[in-house]
Order: C-alpha cells, then structure tokens, then sequence
C-alpha cells in the first residue's frame, strides 16, 4: 500500500502483471496498470535525510550526515556529534555543506532549482605549484559593485552572479586578468555534479556562513553582532576567540581522504591566518577576504587585487 506495507491485493490463482525494479533508495513497483514508489527500509526509514550542515557532499551529487546534531540560525549553538561520522565508502567526497537556510540562499539559485543549500570545496583553485592566487591584475576593474558596510558584507549572497559577471565580461581573456575566477570556473580538479550549479567564487555573505557554520559558536556569536554594522567591515569586524578556526574547519574534513581534499593552513608562520578571497571587491584596487586564524583570529578585511590569497569555490545543490 501507499505507506510500503504488504497488501493481500489478488488471490493465488490470479495471473498478475507485476514489473518490480529497484535503485539506492527505493523499489518501484507497477502492478495492473499502476505504479507505486516505495523508500528502501521499513516503511521508509532508510529514505535520504534532508542536508544539513557539516554533512559530506559527493561527487555523484548525494550527500551523508557529517556528525551535527543541531544548529540554530546564524550557526549558533551548534551541537556535534562525539564521534564524528566518516564518509560512505566508495563514494567521493568534493566539498562540506556549510548553509541550508533558505533565507540565506540567493534568489538566483532558487531559480535556478538549487533550493538545497551551499557545499565549500574541499580543495582550493590553484595552479600545481602555487597554493595561492591573485584575485586580479586588472587595475581598472569595473565590472562588479565594491562592498565596505559590514551590513552589506552579510547581505551579499550573490557569489554565482558576481562569478559569471565575471566570466561574461572577460571571456577569452579571464585567465590572464581574472586569475582566481579563471581557476574556480575553467581548471578547478574536481568536477561539479550535474545537479548543482557548478563552482564560484563564495561572496562575502557566503564565506560569512562558513566561518560562522563551519567554525564554532563563538565564531557565530561574534559575526552574529557584525550583522548589522553601519560601519566598514575591514575597520571593525575583528576579534579573537578561544581556539583555532583552522583546526575547527579541518575537522570538518577529518575523515576525507588525503586525496580529495585540500586542509586549510596559515599564510605564513609572521601571518598566522588563512586569508580567503571572497568575489566580492572592496574599491577598485582591492578585492575582501576573511581570515581565519589559527590562533583563534576571525576578521573581515580586504587585499590588493594582485596579492597572494587562497580561492576554495562553492556551489549551491
């Protein structure tokens, strides 16, 4: 019957038209003229979960639990899971999912029929012997609106848009004036499933729900007061808190092998941070990142278009 339990529907002399057919998730079933679609398990138990944050993304576009037990709004009060779940084996593991609420999802995506969330790669976009990028080295890039406002900073959940104006204005030409654009769109090793939008650059709202989601609560309590700064991000959105935000993110990927990811380090043993670009530029001879400490740093600033930054794309599923 409809909800997966056996039914006595013809008697034992009866000739039946059953066709039986089976996937991952479920069993099909199309008896005399009818179809009925059952989830695998008793009575659907086994069904796939909805995403949640910290859950592995696969190559072949599924997903499994990354041990979050719950969150609430903003990445607050996230409780995780004592023994941290590994990855199903066989399966690929390309990115973390790090947003699921649809009130931080661009319209663009939805749109798009991408109403899941947003995944962060678990490598970064670089060229073989170098593990960073410049953002640009166009000093008269115009294509995109800077952002300075705090507020503003959180509000821009436009990556993909930001990434394609990107990709349409320069064309042929991106690799040599849009590095960090250039490597997510055209050379990035991992290979987009086809029931995601692809990979982008994050803009500076989505990186802030990585750090917030994907790096503790105190990481979220303190860009939760950032929110709604009339002021300039770059001035006023820093603070140190009690751990490693390096570490928290890493676990995240502590399962994953060697292989198919990608951890995050300091920029140097002087700079004891990672700094990220987002695709979002602050004027126009710069370009805003987020730092992510090791020695408990989280700030938001911005470099010049030519320095040396890490660029790790998302996609929205």
């Amino acid at each position: 019957d409809e909800n997966g339990n056996p039914v006595n529907a013809v008697g034992s002399d009866a000739e039946v038209d059953l066709e039986i057919t089976e996937d991952e998730n479920f069993i099909t079933i199309i008896y005399d003229g009818q179809t009925f679609v059952i989830p695998k398990g008793n009575g659907g138990e086994d069904k796939v979960e909805d995403p949640k944050t910290g859950d592995y993304y696969y190559s072949d576009g599924t997903w499994s639990d990354g041990g979050l037990i719950s969150i609430d709004e903003h990445g607050l009060n996230a409780v995780w899971n004592e023994v941290k779940p590994k990855p199903v084996a066989g399966k690929t593991v390309i990115g973390i999912v790090f947003q699921t609420n649809e009130n931080r999802i661009a319209q663009t995506e939805k749109d798009n029929g991408f109403i899941n969330g947003y995944v962060i790669a678990t490598k970064t976009a670089h060229i073989e012997s170098k593990p960073t990028t410049y953002w640009s080295t166009d000093y008269d890039f115009s294509a995109l609106k800077g952002a300075k406002l705090a507020s503003t900073w959180y509000d821009n959940v436009n990556g993909y848009e930001e990434t394609m104006t990107v990709r349409d204005v320069y064309k042929e030409t991106i690799e040599t004036w849009m590095p960090a654009f250039d490597l997510v769109l055209n050379k990035f090793p991992d290979k987009a499933p086809e029931n995601s939008s692809g990979w982008f650059l994050p803009s500076t709202g989505q990186l802030w729900d990585v750090a917030a989601n994907l790096c503790g609560s105190e990481v979220a309590e303190v860009m939760k007061e950032w929110q709604t700064y009339r002021y300039d991000a770059t001035y006023y959105c820093s603070e140190t808190v009690s751990y490693s935000l390096i570490d928290f993110f890493n676990n995240m990927m502590q399962y994953v092998p060697d292989s198919d990811k990608e951890i995050m380090v300091q920029d140097s043993d002087r700079e004891k941070f990672c700094s990220i670009w987002t695709s979002t530029p602050y004027d126009s001879e710069s370009a805003n990142i987020i730092e992510f400490g090791s020695e408990g740093l989280i700030e938001c600033m911005t470099n010049w278009y030519d320095a040396d930054c890490v660029a790790r794309p998302i996609l929205a599923f």
